[in-house]
Formats: C-alpha cells, sequence, structure tokens
C-alpha cells in the first residue's frame, strides 16, 4: 500500500518522498537579428488622432454617448433621467453584480 502525501503531512513536515533534482533552466533565446536597411514608415495616423478627426467631423459622438446614460450635473450631484434610473433598476435586477 502507498502512502499520498496529503496536506497534514506537509505542515507536519513528515513528508517521506523529497523532490528529485530540478531541472535545468532553458536558454535565453536569441536576439534578432538587426536589418540592414531602415523599414519606411507606413505614413498611418495613430488610432487617436483617427478618432480625435472623426470626433471633429461628427462621424463619432463623445464616449458617453456610446453608454447611453442620461444625466446632467446639477448642485446635488448627477441627476438622471427617469428612462436612465428605470433602465439601470430592469438591468440589476436581470444582471445582478453581487
Amino acid at each position: 500500500m502507498t502512502h499520498v502525501s496529503t496536506l497534514k503531512d506537509f505542515v507536519h513536515h513528515e513528508l517521506n518522498a523529497m523532490p528529485g533534482p530540478a531541472p535545468k533552466a532553458p536558454a535565453p533565446p536569441a536576439a534578432p537579428e538587426r536589418s540592414r536597411a531602415p523599414a519606411a514608415a507606413s505614413g498611418a495616423a495613430s488610432p487617436g488622432a483617427k478618432a480625435a478627426k472623426a470626433v471633429a467631423e461628427g462621424a463619432l459622438k463623445g464616449a458617453l454617448y456610446y453608454t447611453q446614460v442620461e444625466a446632467h450635473a446639477c448642485r446635488e450631484g448627477w441627476v438622471e433621467s427617469d428612462e436612465t434610473v428605470k433602465s439601470k433598476l430592469c438591468s440589476k435586477e436581470e444582471f445582478p453584480q453581487g
């Protein structure tokens, strides 16, 4: 009958089997070869520049537009419309987050 080590054996330092030798560490990867010709610039705009241009042209709305949040700031804080409150209540009943 073989004895299977348990957490109790580990805690009380009663392990019968010792681990084997550690495996050798893997060799570090070789550095990539550098090309002698410089890479040509693609001329593509960064994603941020594309988004800013789309917002300026009206093709892309602001970030909060897509969240369907209808609220405005006032002295009491953010006040949401009745439709937004009802929508959030339904959503929280359907998809409880804890």
